[in-house]
Formats: structure tokens, sequence, C-alpha cells
């Protein structure tokens, strides 16, 4: 219920948002014309979003669906941006399907929480750009421009998680049995006390998947336990890896 009352969030801040987007400047309306298909399980939330998006001269919006039907829509539109609902369960293994299936096409996942964890298992995903949970529309249209431009926004404090990130899991990546970047998403919600549940929810993926990379991470660090596996970390990295 949580993570539906965030989206409820977010709509209102879009629409607050929405009289902005009508003043646009038209020649920066006539710079870009993006085609948006919409990706949510949620009906009100995918149809909501379609009616705000419709108001931006820059944006058509080719149609709205849940995650199973896109997969037979997709292929039949030249679509530039998809908008997936990254409170959707499975959005991970969604989005490599739908790789497979239109290549060329960008993909923004909506509501992502903005830490570094999450920022990063956007990108571990195959995920091109983000819209964070309490974003106004214009950022939500800002998005869309970016990742057609090849551009990322993302507040200071992620761009130097995200910097400092890069550095710790080098210093991991570098020992005898590396963990991957995945791998180091899981241990740093295994740092934060997340069960394996919580961690397959916020990856997007199956619990089983999730119960696997831990599995992979206790035998790469030579320990039995997830707390033993933290304190190995906290050896390697250093106070980076801290609690909370």
């Amino acid at each position: 219920m949580t993570g539906r009352w965030q989206i409820d969030r977010s709509l209102r801040n879009l629409y607050r948002a929405s009289s902005v987007v009508k003043q646009m400047d038209s020649h920066q309306a006539a710079a870009l014309h993006i085609r948006v298909f919409i990706v949510s399980n949620v009906r009100l939330h995918r149809e909501g979003l379609a009616a705000l998006l419709r108001e931006c001269p820059s944006i058509e919006v080719l149609g709205t669906n849940s995650m199973r039907e896109t997969q037979n829509a997709l292929p039949t539109m030249a679509t530039d941006v998809a908008l997936v609902d990254a409170l959707s369960p499975n959005v991970s293994e969604f989005v490599r399907e739908l790789r497979r299936i239109c290549a060329g096409m960008r993909i923004v996942a909506v509501g992502v929480r903005e830490t570094a964890t999450d920022v990063l298992a956007c990108a571990a995903a195959g995920i091109d750009g983000y819209v964070p949970m309490d974003a106004a529309l214009t950022e939500m249209v800002t998005a869309i421009e970016n990742v057609v431009r090849g551009e990322l926004a993302c507040s200071p404090k992620v761009a130097a998680s995200l910097y400092q990130s890069i550095g710790l899991s080098r210093r991991v990546i570098a020992g005898p049995s590396p963990l991957t970047m995945r791998e180091l998403q899981v241990a740093d919600l295994i740092n934060r006390g997340c069960p394996t549940k919580e961690i397959a929810w916020r990856l997007g993926v199956q619990p089983c998947t999730a119960k696997n990379h831990v599995r992979n991470i206790l035998h790469k660090l030579q320990v039995r336990r997830r707390g033993q596996a933290v304190a190995k970390l906290r050896t390697l990295i250093g106070e980076r890896f801290c609690a909370g």
C-alpha cells in the first residue's frame, strides 16, 4: 500500500505542474517530437499519466497498457520511449524482454527512489533514465527528452554516490572472486537489513533470484551468514559501507 500511496502522491504533483507544461515555448516543442508508450499494471496510473503528457507539445502518447499486453502491442509501433512503472513486479525481467523486442527504444522508469542503490539497479536492469517518486510533470518531460538525447539527469547527491560507488566497487571487483554490480546492490540492501523478499521487490526480480544472489555473495566472500558478509565488505571497502 505504501508504494501505491507514493504513486498517488506523484500523480498529485504531476497535476499541479500540468499548467506549466501547457505554457512551454513553441520553438522547443517544434525541436522535439517524441513518441511515448506508457506501461503500468494500474490502469488509473497509466491513463492519468497519458492525459497529462498529451498536454505537452513535444510528446505524442501512442498508448498505454499493462506489462503483459505491452509485449504484444509495442512491436507494431514506432515507439521512442517506454515509460515503465518502477513499482510493478518483475520489472527487470520485463525490461529485458522489451530490449529483446524493441532494441532501439529508450526506457524510463517512473517512481524510482532517488538513492544510489535504486538508480544503480535501474542501470543494471537496462533502463536508460528514471523519474523520481516526488517528481513534477516538468521533470518527467525533461527525463524523457534527456534519454532521447542520450543524457541522464540526477541530483548532485545521487551523482556523488554513483561516483563513489564506482570506486568502491572496483576494490571488491578486483578480488579473486569478484562481485558483480548486481551482487553489490544486493549486498548493500543486506547491509540495510532488507530480507530476501524486500530485496527482490526493490530490484524487481523474483525472490528465488534474490536468494541466488545472496548465496553467491556468501560463497564468493567465503562466509556462511549475511552478517559475516556485511562485516567482511566493511573491512574490504571501509567506512563508506556503513549501516543504513
